[in-house]
């Protein structure tokens, strides 16, 4: 069995765990799981991203069934403890245009908040920031979908 670098342990483990939900699988059993791979690490840390990735897959479509012109309850809304420099993040998938005739790309976008947003105002905020950002160069954003929305836990 190759041995695998520590710096990759945790996020090749957090990139499986979503199939690990999806299997009905515990954490334990998965931490064990982890543990033959070589790929276990600190178990708090694990049950941490584990409670966040479940968040995630648990919730990761709700916020596209939210109107557009409505505050999304935080029902839909995943909680994180992760190191986010604002209350919350949005994820949305962008179609862009490189080149006139040419097919459209798509490409994802994460917007950072300190207030709940309308999906309508994610939006808004992506076309404006689009526009003004250099590193997208011509690419002519064509639309814009709101994937999911995450809430940064306050640590009391």
């Amino acid at each position: 069995m190759a041995t695998i670098a520590s710096y990759l342990k945790r996020p090749t483990a957090i990139m499986k765990m979503p199939t690990a939900i999806a299997a009905g699988m515990s954490p334990t059993a998965f931490l064990r799981q982890l543990h033959e791979l070589g790929l276990s690490y600190r178990k708090t840390t694990f049950l941490s991203d584990w409670r966040n990735v479940k968040g995630t897959e648990v919730k990761k479509d709700r916020l596209k069934y939210v109107r557009r012109d409505r505050r999304p309850p935080m029902a839909a809304l995943a909680d994180v403890d992760w190191e986010m420099t604002q209350e919350y993040m949005y994820k949305t998938r962008v179609w862009v245009r490189t080149r006139p005739g040419e097919p459209l790309e798509e490409r994802f976008v994460n917007i950072m908040s300190d207030d709940a947003l309308t999906p309508m105002n994610i939006e808004e905020e992506v076309f404006d920031r689009w526009k003004d950002t250099e590193k997208y160069g011509d690419a002519a954003l064509e639309k814009v979908q709101v994937i999911a929305g995450w809430h940064k836990m306050g640590l009391a």
